[in-house]
């Protein structure tokens, strides 16, 4: 081969790899933004691990649930079928990339990654913030830390369970194709039933669930290759796609049958939305120098944002009173206010740690 050829070889791999970076830096953009508007809607949270309950004060006060909160619940219950399989996905997609697996090596990394700042932002983050926003009143210290084994209805669940999904994939993955299938559906089965005989009190965030997104996500581009082979992976298709996972999660809210519900919840909605949000990422033209920037803040808008959420509803209900989450524009001014103040407090934090260069904490 001459040297000229290799040189342009070389060059075309880089643009590939960096087109492929650009494409899943877009995508984790996009999860992030819909991350923050799915935390922006909720009222009441019941665990046995602490809570809140405006939503449950309004009913006492016989004050009605306005027609923007409703509204927006909805777009976030659409956002909940798909969003955290398709961010696990974003993940076993990049795990792809590797050449080769070490394991020790993986697990070493991820656990720097993902496990210091799982422990690190709950203790000094997640817990005081929401201490002094009534999340936790009379719930024991040992119970606040048993939630970090039971992370029930705390965001930061999402890097305990896929530290668990990298470890389990670091062995999977070299295994032959077939093997690799076999455990992977198994694990899932298993955490089917673990997740619906548990309910919300998920043990270590449910990896066993949850890697099957991971390996659809590092087979990602197999998929995507039999989409193009069977002339699926076009503009019209995808709108197909959209519009089939519009109309089954339409269809589960109307019929509201147990069965359908998990099969368009868990199975429909977040595969189909993976296809989709994928195809559309690589269709989007953005400065890739802005691309690469704001995803450098999507993991602190991850970590910092969502305790916000509970200070700016425990000020709203001690400053402006219960009354005011019952009028439309008090609904919409406590939704914004959720959903965009809380990711610019994020970046902040964010920029500060990042001069500082305390690393894994963004």
């Amino acid at each position: 081969m001459k040297v000229r050829d290799l040189i342009k070889r070389m060059e075309n791999t880089n643009k590939n790899n960096i087109y492929w970076q650009e494409d899943k830096d877009i995508l984790r953009i996009i999860l992030v933004v819909l991350v923050v508007i799915g935390h922006g809607t909720y009222y009441n949270i019941t665990t046995k691990f602490g809570g809140i309950n405006y939503g449950t004060m309004m009913s006492d006060a016989f004050i009605s649930d306005t027609m923007f909160h409703k509204i927006t619940s909805i777009l976030t219950n659409f956002i909940y079928t798909f969003h955290m399989p398709a961010f696990i996905a974003l993940s076993g997609s990049l795990f792809s990339l590797k050449k080769n697996i070490n394991t020790r090596g993986t697990i070493i990394k991820k656990a720097k990654r993902l496990l210091i700042p799982f422990i690190a932002v709950w203790l000094f983050w997640n817990l005081p913030v929401k201490y002094f926003s009534g999340y936790y009143h009379g719930v024991s210290i040992r119970g606040m830390l048993l939630q970090l084994i039971f992370p029930s209805c705390v965001y930061l669940w999402y890097l305990e369970c896929l530290f668990f999904v990298f470890v389990i994939a670091s062995f999977v993955c070299k295994l032959e194709t077939k093997k690799q299938i076999v455990i992977v559906g198994f694990c899932w089965c298993i955490g089917v039933i673990l997740y619906k005989g548990l309910g919300q009190y998920h043990v270590l965030g449910d990896p066993l669930y949850y890697l099957l997104w991971f390996y659809l996500g590092y087979r990602l581009e197999n998929m995507i290759e039999w989409l193009k082979k069977h002339n699926i992976w076009k503009d019209s298709s995808m709108l197909c796609l959209f519009g089939l996972v519009c109309l089954s999660f339409i269809v589960d809210k109307i019929v509201k049958i147990h069965f359908f519900h998990f099969f368009s919840s868990y199975i429909v909605c977040p595969f189909l939305m993976l296809i989709v949000l994928n195809y559309m990422v690589r269709h989007i033209k953005i400065n890739g120098r802005a691309v690469k920037s704001l995803s450098d803040y999507g993991m602190g808008i991850y970590l910092y944002a969502e305790p916000l959420n509970y200070l700016f509803l425990f000020w709203f209900y001690r400053f402006c009173g219960i009354e005011f989450w019952g009028s439309e524009f008090g609904a919409a001014i406590i939704y914004f206010s959720r959903i965009v103040i809380t990711p610019i407090i994020a970046i902040g934090i964010t920029w500060i740690l990042k001069r500082f260069n305390l690393k894994y904490l963004y």
